[in-house]
């Protein structure tokens, strides 16, 4: 009797979120990008590309590229670069601020069958103009409904802040009424103790928004058991038994448009540059990147029962405010 064949594993996915330009149309309050003049020549798009599947073939992962900026459709090779990556049987999707998108824009889209398109949405009309400027919102909500008449899956993200909180139902309604497939929400990151102080949810705002928000999971859930509203973000899900936990520099890793390379875009570090060597290459010499990969789970955790799922929580936003890494979230209220 012969053996059965080995079952082979499928391979773990990975994500570049790959800043292809700093441009920007818009000027976000809470963008983290200070530089806004940077964009990739269309030869280090390529160069970086080949790199990337490389890197994912030395590494038996199966790519997935989000394309985001900046304004990624600002960049001129953005639909080249696109198709190219969808011919290297890469899956790719684009993190856009949403004004840029008409109903041309969204048929080409189409044709490349992107995974999905994320607009970010601070909140509703002046909530969200405060953000990220006038007549914003409506631009935003337009390309959204040119993506929803293609049948490109939409996403939402919202950075949550002190002063848009009471606007998070309304953009729930909305985002029901104009066909999007999921709203998943974050905390602002800051880097400035006025930034902090201006910005940054206190631990008492986050705990009664997460309650917010499950009950608003609750309200728009479908009769396939799914929701519009996501909670897989740290802190927000320990109680339903899924949660996601990011893995910078091993499950993730971020290109800037000058091609450094980033564990984490939310974290300050630089690993190297991609003109400079391989991708693994870069990842692996770097001590920084070596310690997040391994996701340490802070002393203060040790007993949580949620320790090995959070693994700390969010390290991007304990950082920000704190300027130290492997600590407990700064907003943790679990006990």
């Amino acid at each position: 009797m012969s053996e059965a064949p080995e079952r082979q594993n499928p391979r773990r996915s990975h994500i570049l979120q790959w800043h292809i330009t700093h441009r920007c149309n818009l000027f976000c309050a809470h963008c983290y990008q200070r530089d806004r003049a940077e964009e990739m020549p269309a030869q280090m798009l390529r160069e970086t590309l080949d790199k990337y599947c490389r890197f994912l073939e030395a590494r038996h992962f199966c790519g997935r590229v989000y394309l985001t900026g900046g304004e990624p459709l600002l960049h001129p090779e953005f639909f080249t670069l696109a198709r190219e990556i969808t011919e290297r049987g890469i899956a790719f999707s684009v993190l856009t601020n949403g004004t840029l998108i008409d109903r041309l824009t969204a048929n080409r889209l189409a044709l490349l069958h992107p995974l999905f398109v994320q607009v970010s949405l601070d909140g509703v009309w002046e909530a969200h103009d405060a953000v990220r400027g006038e007549f914003s919102f409506i631009q935003a909500l337009n390309g959204i409904d040119a993506l929803a008449a293609e049948r490109i899956p939409v996403m939402v993200s919202f950075t949550a802040q002190k002063n848009n909180l009471k606007s998070f139902p309304a953009l729930a309604r909305i985002c029901a009424e104009h066909g999007v497939r999921k709203l998943w929400w974050d905390r602002v990151v800051t880097d400035t103790p006025e930034m902090t102080k201006q910005l940054a949810l206190t631990t008492e705002q986050f705990r009664q928004f997460c309650r917010k928000a499950s009950r608003l999971q609750k309200r728009y859930q479908r009769p396939d058991g799914s929701s519009l509203i996501s909670l897989e973000r740290s802190l927000q899900c320990m109680e339903e038994g899924k949660c996601y936990t990011c893995h910078p520099g091993s499950g993730m890793v971020t290109i800037l448009a000058d091609g450094s390379v980033m564990p984490c875009r939310r974290l300050p570090f630089i690993a190297g540059n991609i003109t400079e060597g391989e991708l693994d290459e870069i990842l692996a010499s770097d001590p920084t990147t070596q310690e997040l990969q391994c996701s340490p789970i802070p002393a203060a955790c040790a007993d949580c029962r949620y320790a090995e799922r959070c693994r700390g929580g969010a390290k991007c936003v304990t950082y920000g405010q704190t300027g130290r890494l492997f600590e407990k979230d700064i907003n943790c209220f679990y006990q």
